[in-house]
Parts: C-alpha cells; sequence; structure tokens
C-alpha cells in the first residue's frame, strides 16, 4: 500500500467517524441557568444564579460515550439578590472573581441510568482547582418520542466541596457542602 492510499484510507475513516458521530441534540442557546444553594444545618442560608452560562451540549442518547459537555460560568454574573451577599460571595475568600472569573465543567465520561436519565462525569474547575465530580441530569420528556427540531428540557444536579477549592476555607456560616442545580433546552 503506498502512502498516498494509506492516507486516503485514514482520511476516509476519519471521515466515516465524524458523520457517525453527529450528536443528536445540541443546546439551545440562551436556555441554561445554573444556580447553587449553600447551608448551615440543612437549612438553606444562601443560594443564587449565575447570570451567564456559556457552553455546548452534544447529547447522544442512543450512544452516550460520544456526548460531549463543556459549560463556562462567568463568576462575575452571580446574583443571590443581596448586594451584600454579592460582593461577599465574589469576594477574595470565596469565589474571588478578580483573579478567577470563569468556572468550568468539562464531561468525561457520560452514561445512560434509564430512557431519561444520565451520569455525567467531568472535570470542575473553580479557582484554578480541577475536582471530579459527578452530575445526576433527567430529560423532562422521552427523548425516544422526539423528533429532529423539537425542544427537550432537562435538569440536572450536582454538588462539590468548597474546601476541595479553598472557597472560604474560613467560612463557617455554611456547611461545607455547595449543591448545583443547572435547567436547560436542548434541540433534539
Amino acid at each position: 500500500m503506498t502512502i498516498r492510499s494509506f492516507l486516503a484510507l485514514l482520511l476516509s475513516a476519519a471521515l466515516a467517524t465524524a458523520v457517525s458521530a453527529e450528536p443528536s441534540s445540541v443546546l439551545r442557546p440562551g436556555s441554561g441557568e445554573v444556580s447553587f444553594t449553600a447551608k448551615r444545618f440543612g437549612v438553606s442560608t444562601a443560594s443564587g444564579i449565575f447570570g451567564h452560562v456559556d457552553g455546548a451540549i452534544s447529547l447522544d442518547f442512543d450512544h452516550p460515550e460520544r456526548s460531549r459537555i463543556r459549560m463556562t460560568i462567568e463568576t462575575a454574573s452571580l446574583h443571590t439578590g443581596t448586594a451584600l451577599v454579592d460582593g461577599f460571595v465574589k469576594g477574595e475568600s470565596m469565589l474571588d472573581v478578580g483573579h478567577y472569573p470563569t468556572a468550568t465543567f468539562v464531561s468525561e465520561q457520560i452514561s445512560r441510568v434509564d430512557g431519561r436519565s444520565l451520569v455525567i462525569r467531568g472535570r470542575l474547575t473553580i479557582r484554578a482547582t480541577t475536582q471530579q465530580v459527578s452530575v445526576s441530569a433527567i430529560a423532562e420528556r422521552d427523548p425516544a418520542t422526539m423528533r429532529p427540531g423539537e425542544r427537550l428540557p432537562f435538569r440536572a444536579t450536582a454538588a462539590f466541596s468548597r474546601n476541595a477549592f479553598d472557597i472560604g476555607r474560613d467560612v463557617n456560616v455554611v456547611d461545607d457542602q455547595v449543591d448545583l442545580a443547572i435547567r436547560g433546552e436542548i434541540l433534539r
């Protein structure tokens, strides 16, 4: 086999793989929302919504291992409803938005639990520290019954340790665990 034939074969294989890996769903622009809740002794003491979330969700429900998720959150876009709390959470001891303007999540493994549920394992980066997290996601409709172009609302949850990301180590008004809630729509 000549080098030219070998390269042509490689190119053909790459194109075939790209076509077969085409996602069945993509994130609907402007449809994502990420919120957080921090509790103290099981009672919610702080919560807020990040106003600017960007990213790409490419889900293939038939072959979840082909799916990819990448999200970027602008940390300064946090709104808790109280200017004092906003300033504190955005400050140096917590998110330190001046030095760390974004938080990111990149999926590494996506597994299907059932017809509407996925477990997404990936890397969450906050304050230049990266930790593994697991996200549980559920579609609000059965993806198998959808036609191309239809909207599929979803919701997801995750939790992380503040201490693992060096967020507010000296803050004792909230527990270590922070809960995240993610909502959005994808186009099938």
